[in-house]
């Protein structure tokens, strides 16, 4: 697999760009058709969001069907994307991204004390995290250690092409560095839809109970550094949207405090961001306990 992502990170940027966009749809069916194990967990995430009932009639089958097929071409369009972007200029990058409520993370940085971006596996994650650089922003993103280190060095060459910084998890290291950065007034981005490492907890997650991470909203309560959600989507083919949420600023003083609460609010709005693009979720492993 190292050896496909570097030839890929070689290869991908010479390709003309009306190819790199229908790539994901010629790819996606086949990734979908031959990645059973992939397929499978998918599957079960994507009932969850849609709901039980989407199975109980054919037309809901076949919606199921092209949730789950669009799963995989958002994923194969993540991982061009990651090959991608460090070739291209800032002004690209810029021009292709549409995100609302922008006042809400100056408004979270004005206070002085960092701020934690919550965020998911969703949209084009891998290009956004260069739009956040491009953008100015100091951005730190703790990622998955991988058991192949060659592949998770070159992952995080190709991430960290703009100045981003991405810290693999594991051991006290990255807590230190996340801890500094908040210090330094600057980001940190945490995806909070999957449990890799750290602390964890059963939370209803679309109707049934789901292992979420609580880092963000413990780091949150620890720092006093405000939580703010930042999610992004494909809205055709050369176009991305987003937003940002306003998480613990619209909580009171009291309700930051408490950590229930902060995770319920931010679980709510994970849930009515994914649940309004469901194909653009790109998990294909466990989420909810069966």
């Amino acid at each position: 697999m190292y050896f496909l992502f570097l030839w890929a990170s070689r290869i991908v940027p010479r390709l003309p760009r009306w190819l790199l966009r229908i790539l994901p749809d010629l790819l996606g069916p086949l990734v979908w058709l031959f990645a059973v194990r992939a397929r499978k967990h998918a599957t079960i995430n994507a009932r969850h969001v849609l709901g039980p009932e989407i199975q109980q009639t054919a037309a809901g089958r076949r919606r199921l069907r092209r949730v789950v097929r669009g799963m995989f071409r958002n994923g194969i369009s993540n991982y061009l994307e990651a090959f991608l972007a460090p070739t291209l200029s800032r002004q690209e990058i810029l021009h292709r991204v549409y995100g609302e409520h922008e006042e809400y993370m100056e408004e979270a940085l004005a206070l002085g004390k960092g701020v934690i971006l919550f965020s998911a596996h969703f949209g084009p994650f891998e290009y956004l995290a260069h739009w956040f650089a491009a953008k100015g922003y100091q951005v730190v993103i703790p990622v998955e250690r991988l058991k192949d280190e060659r592949m998770l060095r070159l992952m995080v060459e190709l991430r960290s092409s703009r100045g981003v910084r991405f810290i693999p998890l594991g051991g006290n290291a990255p807590m230190r560095a996340i801890i500094q950065t908040l210090r330094q007034k600057q980001i940190v981005l945490i995806t909070a839809d999957r449990a890799v490492e750290g602390e964890s907890v059963v939370k209803n997650f679309f109707g049934a109970p789901a292992r979420l991470p609580v880092g963000p909203v413990k780091l949150s309560i620890r720092t006093g550094a405000p939580l703010v959600g930042a999610m992004g989507w494909h809205s055709s083919r050369r176009r991305i949207s987003g937003e940002y949420i306003r998480l613990t600023l619209a909580l009171s003083e009291e309700e930051r405090k408490q950590p229930d609460v902060v995770e319920e609010a931010l679980i709510r709005e994970m849930e009515r961001i994914i649940r309004a693009h469901p194909e653009q979720w790109v998990v294909f492993s466990p989420i909810w306990e069966e």
